[in-house]
């Protein structure tokens, strides 16, 4: 994957690994749900919040997955960076199985996968620059080379004159963008999105996805995001699936799916 934010002497979390083939020289998917299931324990909903999702998610696409809320996309979302485990299956990033790693694993894995929420979760005492440059200070990184990685990040999502601002100063569009370039200090090969247009006004939800489309075609990162609203898939995604009480009932290019929809769950989202 390409970057705009190399820095000398910058910690590198772990190897980049968006150029694995499978055998034959075909580039393995960046995401693979296999047969995945998840089962929550004490859960007085006797159903599975997820049964038998079959995925693929290609490297450098963005792919969307839509449902009614309690569809369980959410859930979907967090097996990619091991927040949660299957129940059964497998769930693969970049060939390795999420599930199969250990702590440290999972840490260099959610360094390489980076996460954008609904309600920003930004430090209310920290400055827009100390936000964005923390997960690089926890890491270790060095001083000069987290006010490097901080700017280009500030100039890519639109706010280098807000690095003194504080959240509490800032709009939702402009917390949201903080929360972007927050997921990008690690250089991810992967960016999930939760929800992360939901609690925006329509103007600065088309201003997010186009910085978000932006990002995928300049960087080549692939992003996966889970959305309840169908004009998101429609302007940003190249593929969608559509989940509906745990199960993946259609999927594939969003012209298709929209164009000629099989299931009555993406037809009442149409509508």
């Amino acid at each position: 994957m390409a970057s705009l934010f190399d820095t000398p002497g910058f910690i590198e979390a772990a190897p980049a690994s968006s150029t694995r083939h499978a055998p034959g020289g075909v580039q393995a998917p960046a995401v693979v749900f296999d047969r995945v299931g998840k089962v929550f324990r004490g859960s007085p909903n006797a159903a599975p919040a997820l049964a038998n999702v079959q995925l693929q998610v290609a490297h450098g696409e963005v792919f969307g997955i839509i449902g009614r809320s309690g569809a369980g996309k959410s859930t979907l979302l967090r097996l990619v960076n091991g927040l949660e485990k299957p129940s059964s299956g497998v769930v693969r990033v970049n060939e390795v199985s999420v599930g199969e790693l250990d702590e440290r694993g999972l840490v260099a894995l959610r360094r390489r996968t980076g996460m954008v929420f609904q309600h920003f979760n930004l430090l209310s005492a920290k400055t827009v620059r100390q936000n964005i440059g923390l997960p690089l200070k926890i890491a270790g990184a060095p001083k000069e080379a987290i006010e490097r990685k901080v700017d280009a990040l500030l100039e890519l999502v639109g706010l280098s004159e807000k690095r003194n601002a504080y959240p509490a100063s800032l709009s939702g569009g402009q917390k949201q963008r903080v929360g972007i370039a927050r997921a990008l200090v690690h250089d991810p090969d992967i960016l999930l999105c939760d929800e992360a247009t939901s609690a925006l006004d329509p103007e600065t939800t088309q201003a997010i996805l186009t910085l978000l489309r932006d990002i995928n075609r300049r960087l080549g990162l692939t992003i996966v995001l889970i959305t309840h609203e169908m004009e998101v898939i429609r302007e940003v995604c190249d593929t969608v699936a559509v989940i509906e009480r745990g199960e993946v009932v259609e999927t594939g290019p969003v012209w298709q799916v929209f164009g000629a929809p099989q299931h009555d769950a993406t037809r009442a989202l149409l509508r």
